[in-house]
């Protein structure tokens, strides 16, 4: 019994340390996002010279009881997720009209790896 409670608890920090994914997107008006998920319900979201953060994931239904999810960032821009057709969209703070946006690439990388924001030199 010990022993196989010591290699759940094993399994369990293992998975834990791989959990963060990042995916690629490109935007028509934003190009190169990166899209960072981590435990806990914290994203990042990284483009050119800007980064954003949020917390949470609203799930819900379209009228026609198609799955989404949508998580708001900081600076009020939404990331709208449809996981049945893994299709993405942004709707931009004070601008009505979603944005399509195409996957470029998903990974997965350590927390130790998080993402940097380096502020730029003026």
């Amino acid at each position: 019994m010990k022993i196989i409670l010591l290699f759940s608890l094993l399994g369990l920090i293992h998975s834990s340390v791989f959990a963060a994914t990042a995916t690629r997107l490109s935007c028509s008006l934003r190009e190169n996002v990166v899209i960072s998920r981590f435990a806990h319900s914290l994203s990042t979201m990284k483009w050119d010279g800007h980064f954003q953060v949020a917390s949470g994931v609203r799930k819900t239904k379209t009228k026609n009881d198609v799955p989404f999810r949508v998580t708001r960032f900081q600076n009020g821009d939404d990331l709208v997720f449809f996981p049945e057709k893994d299709r993405y969209f942004m709707i931009y703070s004070g601008n009505p009209e979603p944005d399509r946006c195409i996957v470029l690439s998903t990974s997965t990388y350590e927390i130790t790896q998080l993402p940097r924001y380096e502020k730029p030199d003026v």
